[in-house]
């Protein structure tokens, strides 16, 4: 794997860790803020037949608050293990009894800055390797070339 795809799998995995899951209140919810609910054990119990055996976060987009409960569209669920098995934005009703508290996912700023400062070096280190300085190019040659016989 080149250098080049090192990097790019490198920040793509750092921007992955650039967010914060922060308590909410859910009478401040809005639509399609990113939610991280975790379940009681009787919801877990409960919910076992639509989200999978264990579940005890749900993560996804906040639709709407129901009569029966928070409509959220699940990206992933993770088990009591830690499992995490990944949905595709099902809707799931989770009822207000069955939630032991909900989290909204922002961004952390002191993540973000750590991500720049190593994209970077990382770009420092990669023009420093490959760049306009480096002895490793196609350059015009240091010899007269072939002679005209």
């Amino acid at each position: 794997m080149g250098a080049h795809a090192m990097l790019l799998l490198g920040v793509a995995l750092l921007q992955l860790g650039c967010y914060n899951y922060l308590p909410l209140r859910r009478s401040s919810l809005v639509p399609a803020s990113y939610l991280a609910v975790t379940l009681t054990e009787s919801g877990s119990e409960e919910l076992a037949r639509y989200v999978g055996p264990n579940a005890l976060v749900l993560r996804g987009r906040y639709l709407a608050a129901t009569d029966r409960g928070i409509s959220l569209a699940v990206e992933a669920v993770e088990s009591r293990r830690g499992d995490i098995v990944r949905w595709a934005g099902e809707t799931v009703i989770v009822p207000g009894e069955f939630v032991r508290g909900v989290e909204e996912r922002q961004v952390s700023r002191g993540k973000m800055v750590l991500l720049a400062g190593a994209a970077v070096a990382g770009l420092a280190v990669v023009y420093g390797a490959f760049g306009p300085g480096s002895s490793g190019g196609l350059g015009s040659g240091g010899g007269p070339g072939p002679s005209p016989h």
